[in-house]
């Protein structure tokens, strides 16, 4: 039986999110998570408003081999700086981006939001 994961957010956001515990490999490369060298899931999304080119934005979730342990970040376009999406009200665009991929995310029990 797998750990239960804890709850961790993305850099602004007051919602928390773990890992859901009837999540399967298959689903996660169905939602776009790619396996690793040392056997992680990692998804990488550009959040962009028109074209995925100009994305000044990256979503990035790893979940660990085993499935136990889950990181969630935003970070600018080079992946080098954390950015919060929250913070800036010109970045609505972004932000429904997030919400959709987040919800697929959670539609597809491969993450759990914390009520």
């Amino acid at each position: 039986m797998m750990a239960k994961s804890k709850f961790v957010s993305i850099n602004g956001d007051s919602r928390q999110f773990a890992i859901d515990d009837n999540i399967k490999r298959y689903p996660l490369i169905d939602a776009g998570f790619k396996q690793t060298k040392n056997g992680n899931f990692s998804y990488d999304r550009p959040l962009y408003n028109d074209s995925p080119y100009n994305a000044t934005m990256r979503l990035k979730i790893t979940i660990s081999k085993d499935m136990t342990q889950l990181t969630m970040v935003i970070t600018d376009k080079n992946g080098l700086q954390k950015v919060n999406l929250f913070k800036n009200e010109q970045l609505s665009a972004a932000k429904e981006l997030l919400e959709f991929i987040l919800k697929d995310l959670v539609e597809a029990h491969i993450i759990t939001e914390d009520k």
